[in-house]
């Protein structure tokens, strides 16, 4: 595996179909997204990680989990684990909580995981991100301007959100 990527990006379609090189403007980068890919995953890769050695690893994950009905704990619980065994990396490692959607059932998941999601980063001392408040509408669901099929981001939601990143990185 390559030794000189600087940020590592890891987790679903959300992640997958970014042009982060471009966006993030990074030579040294490497985009670990796979559409459908759920936190279950996500563990069963996350040793790719280990032999990288990044100097960032920015985690979105969990949407899918959360439409395919898996239960909250378990979807949370998932994600702990990887959060512990990205946290033996020296990365800075940047959690992004999971974007809403334009369905409202599915939405109420969304808001409460990532309420538990950011408490455990509080705790454990990792840096949150959550663009929801800017990305959502006044009822509550995703931007029709910031999304291509009501679920995954369109242009300009990659572009707001990687200037929030790159302030991070």
């Amino acid at each position: 595996m390559k030794k000189n990527i600087e940020v590592v990006l890891l987790g679903d379609s959300i992640i997958a179909r970014g042009d982060w090189n471009k966006l993030l403007e990074k030579e040294h980068l490497l985009n670990l997204g796979i559409d459908g890919d759920t936190t279950k995953g996500v563990l069963e890769r996350i040793d790719l990680i280990k032999n990288i050695e990044p100097k960032t690893i920015v985690l979105m994950i969990g949407v899918n989990d959360l439409c395919l009905s898996i239960p909250l704990d378990e979807v949370f619980e998932n994600y702990k684990k990887i959060l512990k065994i990205l946290q033996e990396s020296n990365a800075n490692i940047l959690v992004n909580g999971i974007f809403i959607t334009q369905m409202p059932a599915v939405n109420k998941k969304v808001l409460k995981l990532n309420s538990m999601i950011e408490e455990y980063c509080k705790k454990n001392s990792l840096k949150f991100l959550d663009l929801n408040e800017s990305f959502e509408n006044e009822k509550k669901l995703l931007k029709e301007n910031l999304t291509t099929d009501g679920l995954h981001l369109g242009q300009a939601a990659y572009k707001a959100w990687a200037y929030k990143l790159n302030s991070l990185i």
